[in-house]
């Protein structure tokens, strides 16, 4: 099962109102917004969920939205859906889980799949427990009291609160020695059915794993600096040392001598015993979760100065500061999520500004490794500012969140930045992201061909409204290179690029006073040529038109060709501010008619059509 929604009530800056749920993707979902929006408190939220085992800390005094009334506590809805699997296994209907202070309340699909899978084993552990008596753990009090409400929530058919069946379930296993000598064997053999088919089952439930500071395995490191970090984890929270000798096992001492000046007989052996289990307990790990290649962490010891290197299967060796950025934060992940026993289930990964320190290359470099990340049913939900950390292929626009805080200091989450509930001012800083993400996605994808017709749109949103209907029409764009300018007068100044550079191209203008004025005519005077030669309008006009000033009385531009009913018809349809840029109002109507939730009526056909055949992309 995966997350589908979870609805945060009354979590500090998030109160209690429609707003308040985030839909989350199946893969990777990001989360935009001012600083001080609340970003974090989202993700912090989240990560408090428990599925199987109360969370106290996620209810205390200080999660509380602070303008809640007296009394009141914050709560998590989850909704869930299953996988083909689990479906076959009676889990017919999303599921729903309340989680409050007391309780995780689940109804739906996993109740049948519940039913089928681990019910009946608790139905034969009840039945025992009660042939022997009505109390056979001799409990008394609450905790007694705890025992009988167990022992009703396993008979329950349309409603399972799993913390009480967790807790039955521990209670059952730390009591065998309260059982009678003769029926102990039993009552060892039922228990052990239960737990066979209660692992599976609880295995299905998404672990949340929330990094919130990107931890690294610094390159090498100095005896000193070790001594440090062991023995006071605030020393250097940032660095992973820690979680890594946690995870091979090694007590701080014997690791301590292993990396002191020296080799006696003592620390080399140390130093072999950390190697081999660095092999065992990470790397063999870290191979089912980075499948792109093979390769081992090891340790160089020398000099009171440790060393990571990195070993390729066919024995190249490279110290860890040689390896690419992305491999190092998949490493840093992982062993901060092995520390943190978050590797055996699905997990929904919770990243608070990843890549913030890292370069723009490596920052679009993660995106890649999220993609990567999520093909085993894991789920990603990240916050950023930077707009390289927003994928804007494959219709990414969908999958980011906006979160807000309006006026009343509480946050607001909303499933798209373009959500027409935001006010004004607050929509145009969320969307500067994404706009930036746009552009610099796009432009990234342009250049000049020398074997294509290269045309030149005076901006964004030209050039998306006339690829999607040159993809709507058939028209083969491998034969056609866009460059997407800013401005009539920029269109100019690279038409004498390209015609410097031998490269055939077409300007292509709005007829308007800046189109006219600012470009067209421009190029007409600069290099002696005719409408459809190096330059063309988006409507049919002739010279003459141009010298009449129609272009003043009657202007015309790509919005006209899409026509602004549309435009307008799209906009009310799917809730867009007015005040939303055109490129990005351009950019999410054409994937709303790629995708097939938008139509456009037949005049928007012929006029592209029009302005397609006086480009001859068309017969």
């Amino acid at each position: 099962m995966y997350i589908h929604s979870i609805k945060l009530t009354n979590y500090k800056s998030i109160g209690s109102y429609d707003e308040d749920e985030i839909i989350i993707e199946p893969k990777v979902t990001a989360i935009i917004g001012k600083n001080e929006s609340g970003k974090s408190n989202v993700l912090e939220g989240i990560s408090k969920i428990r599925f199987l085992s109360k969370n106290d800390a996620a209810f205390n005094v200080e999660c509380v939205n602070r303008q809640a009334e007296s009394g009141t506590f914050n709560s998590f809805l989850v909704t869930l859906k299953h996988s083909q699997d689990e479906i076959e296994k009676g889990a017919n209907t999303d599921t729903k889980i309340l989680i409050t202070k007391d309780s995780c309340s689940a109804t739906g699909g996993v109740v049948g799949f519940y039913t089928n899978t681990i019910k009946i084993f608790l139905t034969v552990l009840v039945e025992f427990l009660k042939g022997i008596n009505n109390n056979p753990f001799g409990l008394s009090g609450q905790d007694y009291t705890n025992y009988t409400n167990c022992l009703n929530e396993t008979q329950k058919e349309d409603n399972i609160n799993f913390y009480r069946i967790t807790y039955f379930i521990n209670l059952c296993k730390g009591k065998v020695n309260n059982i009678p000598q003769d029926k102990r064997e039993n009552y060892k053999n039922i228990l052990q059915e239960v737990q066979t088919a209660w692992d599976p089952f609880a295995s299905v439930f998404p672990t949340f794993f929330y990094r919130s500071t990107n931890k690294t395995l610094n390159s090498s490191y100095k005896y000193d600096d070790i001594n440090s970090e062991l023995n006071n984890p605030n020393v250097n929270p940032n660095s992973l040392i820690r979680e890594l000798v946690k995870i091979i096992g090694v007590p701080h001492s014997d690791f301590l001598s292993a990396c002191q000046q020296g080799y006696n007989a003592t620390q080399i052996t140390k130093r072999d015993n950390i190697n081999k289990l660095i092999n065992e307990k990470l790397n063999k790990a870290f191979h089912s979760f980075y499948t792109t290649e093979k390769l081992y962490l090891g340790i160089q010891f020398n000099a009171g100065i440790i060393t990571f290197t990195i070993k390729k299967e066919d024995g190249a060796t490279l110290v860890l500061s040689e390896r690419s950025n992305g491999l190092k934060w998949y490493l840093n992940l992982f062993i901060d999520m092995l520390a943190n026993d978050a590797v055996n289930n699905k997990v929904v990964f919770l990243l608070d500004e990843p890549g913030t320190n890292l370069h723009v290359n490596a920052q679009r470099e993660l995106l890649h490794l999220f993609n990567h990340l999520a093909e085993n049913g894991n789920q990603i939900v990240y916050t950023t500012h930077s707009p390289y950390m927003l994928d804007m292929e494959n219709d990414g626009i969908h999958r980011i969140r906006a979160v807000v805080k309006n006026e009343d200091e509480n946050t607001y989450i909303y499933k798209t930045a373009y959500d027409s509930k935001i006010a004004p001012d607050s929509q145009n800083d969320t969307l500067t992201p994404i706009i930036r993400a746009l552009g610099m996605n796009l432009l990234d994808t342009f250049g000049p061909a020398k074997d294509k017709l290269n045309i030149i749109t005076e901006g964004m949103s030209d050039y998306i409204y006339i690829t999607l209907m040159a993809k709507q029409l058939g028209i083969d764009l491998s034969k056609v290179a866009f460059i997407p300018s800013q401005g009539a007068t920029n269109c100019v100044n690279i038409a004498m690029i390209l015609h410097g550079w031998g490269c055939k191209y077409v300007a292509l203008f709005d007829y308007d006073k800046e189109g006219v004025e600012e470009g067209g005519e421009q190029i007409r005077k600069t290099f002696d040529s005719k409408i459809g030669e190096n330059f063309q309008y988006i409507v049919d006009v002739k010279q003459q038109d141009v010298d009449s000033y129609t272009y003043k009385q009657s202007p015309k531009m790509v919005e006209d060709l899409i026509t602004r009913s549309e435009i307008d018809r799209f906009c009310n349809d799917f809730g867009i501010s007015k005040r939303t840029s055109k490129s990005l109002v351009a950019k999410i109507l054409s994937n709303a008619v790629e995708d097939g939730s938008f139509t456009l009526n037949e005049n928007v056909k012929t006029n592209f059509t029009m302005l397609f055949n006086k480009l001859e992309l068309l017969g």
